[in-house]
């Protein structure tokens, strides 16, 4: 080979190497520029109530922003879409702080009401933080409590105090880390307490009162319905049209209705026929349990109860207090009634 095709041959791969490592190191560039990195990482500063979420199932749970590398799954869709459905409030979740990728994807922290699952999730190509009503991916907002009915007389007094199903800053589980501001109700035993506002939860349909102590105004907020009785004046035994009528809840024992049922006929019917036209027959005929005890009925009763119920009601009089026993069509779980945890 002469001299020069030798030399020609050299440079050319020279030239050729030199082309090779650049288009490396620009490839390396361009890998590192697109790198996956987090550039906002901040607590969530609204309102506490408004970071109530249910999942949508649509995105996981990781340990990290689900797209950095390394981030492992702590729920999957698969068990999120189980936990969206969920009647128990120990499936709502929180969330707390918030995230944005270099990729502008948004993350939030959350973590479960019962604190078993803790990790980050998709919700968006916004800051959720600046409206948690529009939070989008992986959750959605939720209340998880609605508003019931405050009961017919508001005086009321502690049926079993002491540490059982004591008063709340909120009611239980509807809030993440719902605290016992009363932890023992003992003193206040015997006392009386105004009812001032009535909510049950979402799930559960569990009813809670929030009570206002009437000596000490300090001693308030919220407790299981079912652990209070209403103060009823005694009943006219002497009324001649009317019977007094008491609905209650046949797993808790919380007093759903108490109604006055007053017969306007001219010519008096039976006590019993009366009663029976108002609350049915306590089984099968539910005639307008309804109205008075809304979301109520008889017919998931035991035969038990339901014969209970026939014979109050066959042996009512004017003047006298019939009690009646009712469930609701979707009854909570029983361990959701008497929760202390």
């Amino acid at each position: 080979m002469n001299t020069k095709l030798r030399n020609t041959l050299l440079l050319s791969l020279t030239v050729f190497a030199m082309g090779t490592a650049a288009s490396a190191v620009a490839t390396q560039t361009v890998g590192a520029k697109s790198a996956v990195k987090v550039t906002v990482n901040k607590a969530a500063k609204a309102a506490a109530t408004d970071r109530n979420f249910v999942p949508t199932g649509t995105n996981a749970i990781y340990t990290k922003a689900g797209t950095l590398k390394g981030a492992r799954v702590v729920a999957s869709t698969s068990t999120l879409n189980k936990l969206k459905n969920s009647n128990n409030s120990k499936d709502y979740f929180r969330a707390y702080q918030v995230a944005k990728t270099n990729r502008g994807s948004w993350y939030a922290k959350v973590v479960s009401f019962d604190y078993k699952y803790r990790g980050w999730i998709y919700v968006g190509k916004s800051n959720p933080d600046s409206d948690w009503s529009k939070v989008g991916g992986g959750l959605e907002q939720t209340e998880t409590t609605r508003e019931t009915s405050l009961p017919g007389t508001k005086t009321v007094r502690l049926t079993n105090p002491g540490t059982q199903n004591v008063i709340w800053n909120a009611p239980y589980r509807s809030q993440y880390r719902a605290e016992k501001v009363v932890t023992d109700t003992e003193p206040y035993g015997g006392e009386d307490f105004t009812v001032t506002k009535a909510l049950e939860m979402k799930r559960e349909g569990t009813p809670y009162y929030y009570i206002v102590n009437n000596n000490d105004s300090k001693i308030q907020g919220w407790i299981y319905a079912g652990s209070v009785i209403e103060e009823v004046p005694v009943p006219d035994q002497n009324a001649n049209n009317i019977v007094y009528a008491k609905i209650v809840d046949a797993d808790s024992g919380y007093e759903a209705a108490n109604v006055v049922l007053t017969d306007t006929k001219t010519n008096l019917s039976s006590p019993a026929d009366f009663v029976t036209t108002e609350l049915g027959n306590g089984s099968s005929d539910e005639a307008k349990l309804g109205a008075y005890a809304p979301g109520y009925t008889y017919k998931s009763l035991t035969a038990t109860q339901q014969s209970a119920n026939y014979s109050a009601i066959a042996n009512a009089k004017y003047g006298s207090t019939v009690t009646v026993l009712a469930r609701r069509a979707a009854a909570a779980p029983a361990d959701q009634l008497h929760d202390t945890k």
